[in-house]
């Protein structure tokens, strides 16, 4: 068994893997990171436990109180300079989010080809994967919360408020939901377009993240949702 766990800037997800299908997966805020050691109480011990983290050292220090209950080894991912068949073109490779190298590495498993691959979190990864499997590097745009926050903290006057999309907006907050929802589209749509000139083919597109689904539905490009896209790389990368 793999205990595959994703630790965001919002929340946790993890997923309990026997290398060909998933037994159990779920979630807890960041901020109740102890809520998983109930989760957990019950799990069939794995046998590898590996995690993408890009919350910081004091997270760390919490879930490696969680994983003392099992002998196994926890293996902290870095990004690498080749890895699971992907080449990391990044200036430094290592300063790579791992949660975009595992994302990066599902893709690869999944479309062996040229793909736009995106993370629509708390912030939004948009990154660009050629037919030969190398990451030649990417975007990172503040999410649509993230966005919606900036500009009320930043303009006076407007507060965040739920809102819609609409083409033409005639309310304000749902002018300032439709430009994040389409700052963030038009991302994905011009990596897509670059990418697409360079390898002379439509490039294949898998958005995942808690904003996948709004996103999606405002793309002019075809895409495909993936649901826990880094618990996905993370698997690829233990069954090596």
């Amino acid at each position: 068994m793999i205990l595959a766990v994703d630790v965001g800037n919002s929340r946790v997800k993890w997923g309990l893997h026997d290398g060909q299908a998933w037994h159990k997966r779920g979630w807890a805020p960041l901020a109740d990171i102890v809520a998983l050691g109930s989760d957990w109480a019950a799990l069939e011990a794995p046998e590898h436990i590996v995690i993408s983290n890009v919350a910081g050292p004091n997270v760390r220090s919490a879930l490696d109180k969680l994983f003392s209950r099992w002998p196994c080894e926890a293996a902290w991912l870095t990004a690498q300079a080749a890895q699971c068949g992907v080449i990391n073109r990044y200036q430094a490779p290592a300063r790579l989010g791992s949660d975009r190298w595992a994302a990066l590495i599902a893709a690869w498993a999944r479309c062996a080809g040229a793909c736009v691959v995106v993370n629509a979190g708390t912030a939004l990864t948009v990154d660009a994967l050629n037919d030969r499997g190398e990451f030649l590097g990417g975007l990172i745009v503040p999410g649509l919360t993230t966005m919606q926050a900036a500009l009320a903290a930043n303009t006076a006057g407007l507060q965040v408020a739920s809102g819609q999309y609409a083409d033409f907006p005639t309310r304000t907050e749902d002018a300032i939901f439709s430009g994040a929802v389409a700052a963030m589209a038009g991302a994905v749509e011009k990596m897509a377009a670059v990418l697409g000139s360079r390898q002379g083919h439509a490039p294949q597109c898998l958005i995942s993240g808690g904003d996948a689904a709004r996103l999606h539905a405002r793309l002019s490009v075809a895409a495909t949702i993936v649901d826990n896209l880094v618990l996905d790389g993370l698997i690829e990368i233990a069954r090596v």
